[in-house]
């Protein structure tokens, strides 16, 4: 395996890669509940140090559930092309221009969302507190005019070169040697939505074979980055090469999309193979994944895996900048941009990636 210095690895991150930082924020709809909202005294509840009341609602949240629906198109649109690192996402220069041409149709939507729901404010506030009469004092002194709302939403993005300051390379370090943990463990997330699709089943759709080439896309463009990627890219390329165009998959091509599938939604073990196929641990020409067992006993271990809900917008309605998951909204964003979803924590010498 050819080593690769740390100022190599700089030259590869500076010339071909660019940071995209994302940031989206949205009023949470919330305040916090005070103890005289529950009619309580001083010295009837304990300290804040041992105890938080919590929080109350001051609109439905659906209200605002479109915005967190396109934080969430923005997000995976980033993650389509590119892999988080440094609170941003890595992506490949020559993918810049047509992600920038998403996040400014993404961005032009959530300005437009933003006067929408200003323009209807009073009057969803007026119709929450019908909703809750008992509650119309409370609600009534935590309400902030619209003018304030407003302030509280923003959608913006910037295109970065990423170089550190002289003298101070090597803090780089660290960051740069997870970023293939950090690829793996976003395309294990991206082909845990495919369990559905195959565990329990004898055949595989057409439309479940689009979650197996959005992973081809991802590894594509990204293949660079880490050496061990391009051997798993090869596996999928290798599949997807066989499947039919058309109807349901079944036989022993179903029988390898599935051990394909138990090697993708698995992070530790993409990394293994992948090293393993670079170092020559790995039989080419055996199946495609690390089998420890036989498949049977695979589906049943499968089969006892909580699925990931992707939809889950339990945590939608907080004030925050950290990534959230799309979400069923009740008002749709006025453009549909169909673009999916992360942990890296390993250490591994800084010569095995590039």
């Amino acid at each position: 395996m050819t080593t690769t210095t740390l100022d190599d690895t700089l030259i590869t991150l500076t010339e071909r890669l660019s940071l995209i930082v994302l940031t989206a924020s949205i009023w949470s709809g919330r305040k916090k509940l005070r103890a005289d909202d529950l009619g309580l005294q001083a010295g009837e509840i304990p300290s804040e140090e041992l105890v938080s009341l919590g929080s109350k609602r001051l609109c439905n949240p659906d209200a605002i559930r479109v915005f967190h629906t396109l934080k969430g198109q923005a997000e995976r649109a980033c993650l389509k092309v590119g892999t988080r690192f440094l609170g941003g996402y890595l992506v490949p220069n020559d993918q810049v221009d047509g992600l920038c041409g998403v996040l400014d149709g993404l961005k032009r939507d959530f300005e437009q969302e933003v006067q929408s729901f200003l323009a209807e404010y009073d009057r969803e506030i007026a119709d929450w507190i019908a909703r809750h009469p008992d509650w119309e004092r409370q609600l009534r002194a935590a309400v902030d005019p619209a003018e304030v709302i407003g302030t509280r939403f923003s959608f913006r993005y910037r295109p970065l070169v990423i170089q550190p300051a002289d003298g101070h390379r090597e803090t780089l370090v660290e960051d740069i040697a997870e970023i293939g943990y950090t690829l793996f463990h976003e395309v294990a997330q991206i082909a845990v939505s495919l369990e559905k699709s195959l565990v329990g089943k004898d055949s595989l759709s057409q439309r479940a074979l689009g979650t197996f080439r959005r992973i081809q896309e991802k590894l594509a463009v990204l293949s660079f980055v880490d050496p061990r990627i391009q051997p798993i890219l090869e596996l999928v390329d290798g599949f997807l090469s066989r499947v039919p165009r058309r109807g349901p998959i079944s036989g022993a091509l179903f029988q390898e999309g599935f051990g394909l599938w138990l090697l993708l939604s698995d992070e530790e073990r993409l990394t293994r193979h992948g090293a393993g196929r670079l170092a020559g641990d790995v039989d080419p020409d055996g199946d495609p994944p690390e089998r420890d067992g036989d498949a049977d006993a695979q589906r049943r271990d499968a089969e006892r895996t909580p699925c990931l809900d992707l939809d889950d917008d339990s945590e939608l309605t907080t004030e925050t900048d950290v990534p959230v998951t799309e979400s069923v909204s009740s008002r749709k964003p006025a453009m549909s941009h169909d673009i999916d979803v992360p942990d890296a924590n390993a250490d591994v010498p800084l010569d095995c990636f590039f």
